[in-house]
């Protein structure tokens, strides 16, 4: 390393992984926990440019928006005077660019897979309103897991926002070429410009000067008879001249992909699309000084997100991550390898003077709220973590999407920080080491309110009576602000007699510990405490009322009384509650994408659907996703986003007739594993663990299927690293099995779907 070049302390180079117009990309070690990132440093030499300055912040700023399993994440940005640095999250693959130039053309089923996972993470940009605008080869990374990631926002804006003509040129679309306005449609252009070099083995278009190439962009026909007939119609809209007749959205297209992949190619296109890429990237891969890092054991979950603004603990270092302090600092357990590919090529338009760019015009959507799951540790702690965490993504205004996410993701990052700091006193524990958790419930979505609960929870805790606490967040999604309980209160409440008042409502019976003494008094700063640990006082707002946890032992009560809880209508609250506030929970319900869990969502209608050989009466908002051979039923209203259901609850039917080299058929009498590559952990939260372990059949039974007899299995799954012999990890699923011998079909439940007996004793055979 030259002896000019600023290095982030506290980390080891590695290897270097790529160098642009701009800075470098390193593969680091971080020296206090050995823990492998990807750091992307600005050269010392831009420093004294505000602007190049201001642009790389930018790139921090979007990737922290940005929350997506399909999007290299942020973990930190730095800043000092010495020198400028992106940390973010280190991704076993390799650029798609190289597996073009290996392979030439793809066959059209690994076209489709690499198109479907781009607009993944193009979704996840554009629900934050940022579009990407230098899609291509060189961003997207293909990893071993047949999954990919999109890299390097460089040059992102929010959506509606007009600038120079940024990007490189083989696939920008006609608006960037004018420097107008980038939408969602500029992304969409891109990436079905890839589409096509991926299944035509070269660009649409090619030229040697910039500006022939602007031309055929904006005037060429496209070249879609170049395609196989099944997706001409994807190429041809995709790349329409005009962004008003191309899909308006990654969602959009993703939809127009999926019905159009599955008409062309069956319904298990995915699977061997998947299969030859993942293969082609293991190779490369093992080429290139990432090999070391790809088989690692401790992948951070794929579900893992980033968002927030935190401040460093010394030297005046802002760092831009996810959450507060518990990120790359806090040990991390990260994947390894491959990040950013060579700088961008810049187009500027000369014509004319340079105008302020208009402001940013961000279509007003409801926000959209994912369940995500953490494995960070604590600075120095050795205590797993398998944590749920809250993330919202969509929104007029970037700003109070990014505020929101911060406050999401702050007590589950201090509940993990107090219980490692208290673990090294508990001894060894006989049920095992523990494990911190926290369990995620939506009480109220709305276009105008969220209101949340974090379960705190110890796997293993020192002693069996231990209780923890819960944090209950309530947000105004307008301006993001957090809604402590005493702003849920009419302003002439918030005084003694106020609080008197609210005891009553709590508490009619009078002192609730039962200890002979009277109503507690409630303070009213106890109210206005920010959340902690310790926060005594806890509301939860329902579609019906309010569910409360009072910390009793705060109010004068007794330790054995510990906490009071139960749940009150808004009606017998009486006054108490701000007119405005009751206006905003009887507001229209989220109107853009499902929600998470509730904790009173009501039973609503069923309806008939069918998933291969069995039609089943379901709740009606339920939906059939297919992959591969096995298709999936999810519940839509349950799950943050349905084609990403692997962090939902759901159960599996399969044809066990039909079977591959990568997908054997299943054997009863063992457990189910007949999943490309193996099974993940999904269910126990954890993409880094698959189901390699050992194994326990604990329930075997006679059992019936649509009137036809079936034979039903319950097993203990053990979930261990990949490549591990098993043993001592502590973490376990139960998996369910349904065989039909008659019909040679199979049902799997890994996530103990409520109710699931009765459908299947009620399914129809089709």
């Amino acid at each position: 390393m030259a002896v000019s070049e600023w290095a982030l302390p506290g980390f080891t180079e590695v290897d270097r992984l790529g160098e642009g117009s701009f800075g470098r990309v390193v593969l680091a070690r971080q020296d206090s926990t050995g823990h492998t990132v990807a750091i992307k440093y600005l050269f010392a030499r831009h420093l004294a440019d505000p602007r190049l300055v201001d642009a790389f912040r930018q790139e921090a700023r979007v990737l922290s928006q940005v929350v997506s399993p399909y999007v290299a994440r942020l973990h930190e940005f730095i800043e000092t005077p010495d020198g400028a640095a992106i940390v973010m999250e280190a991704v076993p693959g390799v650029p798609l660019r190289a597996i073009l130039e290996s392979d030439g053309a793809l066959a059209p089923e690994a076209a489709l897979a690499v198109l479907k996972g781009s607009l993944l993470g193009l979704s996840a940009a554009h629900h934050a309103g940022i579009v990407h605008r230098d899609y291509k080869p060189d961003n997207v990374l293909v990893d071993t897991h047949r999954q990919s990631k999109l890299v390097d926002f460089g040059i992102a804006v929010l959506a509606g926002q007009a600038g120079l003509s940024v990007g490189t040129p083989a696939y920008m679309a006609p608006e960037q070429w004018a420097g107008s306005a980038a939408s969602p449609a500029t992304d969409v252009y891109a990436a079905t410009c890839v589409f096509f070099q991926c299944i035509a083995g070269h660009r649409p278009f090619e030229a040697d000067s910039t500006e022939v190439l602007r031309n055929l962009h904006e005037y060429a026909p496209i070249p879609f008879g170049e395609a196989p007939e099944p997706v001409r119609g994807l190429i041809s809209r995709g790349m329409a001249k005009n962004p008003a007749e191309r899909p308006a959205s990654a969602d959009a297209f993703l939809s127009e992909l999926e019905s159009t992949a599955v008409a062309a190619y069956g319904e298990d296109w995915e699977d061997r699309g998947w299969g030859r890429l993942a293969q082609r990237a293991g190779a490369l891969l093992a080429l290139s000084p990432l090999a070391m890092l790809a088989g690692a054991s401790a992948l951070a979950p794929a579900g893992a997100g980033a968002a927030g603004v935190a401040v460093a603990g010394s030297g005046g270092v802002a760092a831009a991550g996810a959450g507060g302090g518990v990120l790359v600092k806090a040990g991390a357990i990260l994947a390894g390898a491959a990040l950013v590919g060579t700088g961008v090529i810049v187009v500027v338009n000369n014509s004319g003077d340079d105008p302020a760019p208009p402001p940013p015009v961000v279509r007003n959507v409801a926000m959209q709220v994912s369940t995500n799951v953490t494995t960070e540790r604590a600075p120095g702690s050795t205590v797993d973590v398998n944590a749920q965490f809250l993330s919202v993504g969509g929104g007029a205004d970037p700003g109070v999407t990014q505020r929101i996410n911060t406050a999401l993701r702050e007590p589950v990052d201090r509940w993990v920080a107090f219980v490692s700091r208290s673990a090294p006193e508990w001894g060894q524990n006989t049920g095992g080491p523990p494990v911190i958790g926290t369990d995620a419930t939506v009480g109220l979505q709305n276009d105008e309110l969220l209101s949340v609960r974090y379960t705190h929870k110890v796997t293993n805790p020192p002693h069996s009576t231990w209780m923890f606490k819960s944090s209950a967040l309530t947000f105004d999604l307008r301006t993001g602000e957090l809604l402590t309980p005493d702003k849920l209160l009419r302003p002439e409440k918030r005084n003694p007699a106020g609080m008197t008042e609210l005891a009553g409502a709590l508490w009619p019976g009078g002192d609730p510990c039962r200890e002979g003494g009277s109503t507690p008094a409630i303070p009213l700063d106890a109210l206005s405490a920010a959340d902690s640990i310790e926060r005594p006082f806890e509301l939860l707002l329902t579609p019906d009322g309010v569910e409360f946890a009072v910390e009793m032992q705060t109010f004068g009560g007794s330790t054995a009384c510990g906490v009071s809880d139960g749940e009150l209508s808004y009606d017998a609250l009486g006054g108490l509650f701000a007119p405005a506030l009751l206006a905003k929970v009887n507001a229209a319900p989220a109107s853009s994408g499902p929600s998470v869990p509730s904790s009173s969502k009501p039973a609503g209608p069923t309806e008939k659907l069918a998933v291969g050989p069995l039609t089943f009466t379901v709740p009606s908002t339920w939906t059939r996703r297919p992959q591969g051979l096995e298709q999936v039923v999810v519940d839509a209203a349950e799950c943050a986003d349905p084609v990403k259901y692997f962090n939902c609850r759901y159960f599996m039917v399969t044809d066990n007739t039909k079977a591959n080299s990568e997908q054997p058929a299943y054997e009863p009498g063992k457990p189910y594993r007949r999943s490309a590559n193996g099974r993940a952990c999904n269910a126990a939260g954890r993409k880094d663990l698959w189901q390699d372990g050992e194994s326990t059949l604990e329930e075997s039974t006679a059992a019936q299927v649509g009137g036809r007899a079936a034979r039903f299995e319950r097993w203990s799954v053990e979930c261990v690293p990949r490549g591990s012999a098993g043993g001592g990890t502590g973490v376990r699923i139960t998996q369910r099995i349904w065989f039909v011998p008659s019909s040679n079909v199979v049902i799997v439940d890994e996530w103990n779907v409520p109710g699931l007996p009765e459908i299947l004793n009620s399914a129809e055979w089709n």
